[in-house]
């Protein structure tokens, strides 16, 4: 079945992907000034909403705090527009799961996350809450940015093995125009910590505490805080206690948990002081527990876990086709002045300037990649990445074995390949 993208702004919008109360994200395509198709994320706002000033000042908020982060575990938005009445934001495209897919993915098969990829998780999700609170605005001031949502759903993994902490649509920062009143609560309350359930004023360790409630879940496939109803649910949170670690999953290394317990603490003094040291606490857990770890590895198991659902994605793809353009819509970019005159979004267009409309995705070598470049690099002209390593002996590991064999899920997964045009071929790997 052929299906024909709708044109929203500079974008041509594909499958849905994602719906909620406030928006639906879509997969898109759109073109670079070189004619290189890309895709991108857009988050289309629910009309009902675009009436709502307060809300459309949180969005716009969001796209200003999030162009001042660029850091490889944040992903990136590129505008905040309006077309033809509608509001819509782009934002890169992370192709892969959120973690809240992959628990509830797990929970069906009946484990847990692996300890070392949960680990490696939380090791990069914490490099982000610091970059995100490091951040500084064009004249070197400090912005101060507390993600205050950091849940399942908004840490997604690559199936290159990439984390990426999205959705900074409540953080707070010094750039934010819309103040949250003393006592109103924001965010999932069972990711909560104690001082932001109370409604109090809360700084960069809160993330620290939700992140520590993020890491304990992939752990024991629960959450640390659960309750018949919401009211019950804020009393777990603002006293902090929960079931040890051990107690639900007893072969989690200690070193671990005790990562997990003073990200857990009640005090916020005593919790990890930055997102820095609670990813440095996780490094150190992993190269002790698996010298060799990589972010390839969180890759193929991600890949081996997901493999129906990628080779559904692609065909899904491939039955949309991009039509005519208007090179003229390309909507009115309401935070043009934050980012910049040489923001990514300068360089798209809805059409390819190689002549003609753009074809379906696999017919040129125009073919969609995974991710877009910025102004000065050429991600195109890259040469093949194999995401795989040979095989060897770990001297350290009993008999030898490859510690990779500690993970069933990556045992005859397949070995995806990257090539210059974007485009994935996998051959399987059997076990040597």
């Amino acid at each position: 079945m052929v299906r024909r993208a709708e044109q929203i702004g500079r974008y041509h919008l594909l499958d849905r992907i994602a719906f909620g109360g406030m928006a639906e994200i879509y997969r898109a395509k759109t073109f670079d000034d070189k004619g290189h198709a890309h895709l991108v994320a857009v988050k289309r706002i629910l009309p009902h909403l675009a009436e709502d000033e307060d809300f459309l000042q949180m969005i716009v908020d969001e796209a200003k705090i999030a162009s001042l982060l660029h850091h490889p575990n944040i992903a990136r938005v590129y505008e905040f527009a309006r077309a033809h009445g509608e509001y819509f934001l782009a934002m890169e495209y992370v192709d892969g799961k959120d973690v809240r897919t992959l628990l509830e993915r797990c929970r069906q098969a009946g484990h847990a996350i692996p300890a070392q990829h949960a680990a490696f998780i939380a090791a990069e999700t914490a490099t982000a809450l610091h970059a995100a609170f490091s951040a500084t605005d064009r004249e070197g001031r400090a912005v101060k940015v507390v993600h205050r949502d950091v849940s399942p759903s908004n840490v997604i993994c690559s199936y290159a093995g990439e984390v990426k902490l999205c959705d900074f649509g409540i953080a707070k920062g010094t750039t934010s125009q819309v103040q949250t009143k003393a006592g109103i609560i924001k965010g999932k309350v069972k990711y909560m910590s104690p001082e932001q359930a109370l409604g109090k004023k809360v700084d960069h360790r809160s993330d620290i505490f939700s992140l520590g409630s993020v890491l304990y879940e992939m752990l024991t496939k629960v959450p640390p805080f659960t309750a018949q109803n919401e009211m019950d649910l804020l009393v777990r949170v603002r006293d902090a206690r929960y079931t040890p670690v051990r107690e639900l999953a007893p072969e989690v290394p200690r070193a671990l948990e005790a990562i997990v317990d003073r990200a857990l603490l009640r005090q916020r003094d005593a919790r990890f002081p930055t997102g820095a040291d609670m990813a440095s606490a996780l490094r150190s857990f992993l190269r002790e527990f698996m010298p060799p770890y990589s972010r390839s590895y969180l890759g193929r198991y991600l890949r081996k876990l997901f493999e129906q659902e990628i080779e559904r994605e692609l065909r899904r793809m491939e039955e949309y086709v991009v039509g005519e353009a208007d090179p003229a819509n390309v909507a009115e970019n309401l935070i043009a002045d934050a980012l910049g005159p040489d923001a990514p979004v300068s360089q798209f267009t809805p059409i390819s300037r190689r002549g003609g409309p753009a074809r379906k995705r696999g017919e040129t070598s125009d073919d969609t990649t995974k991710k877009t470049p910025s102004p000065d690099v050429d991600f195109h002209s890259a040469p093949t990445e194999i995401l795989d390593r040979p095989r060897r002996r770990y001297p350290g590991s009993p008999g030898g074995r490859d510690p990779r064999d500690l993970d069933p899920a990556i045992h005859d997964s397949s070995t995806q390949i990257i090539a210059k045009d974007g485009s994935r071929a996998s051959r399987a790997r059997r076990r040597s």
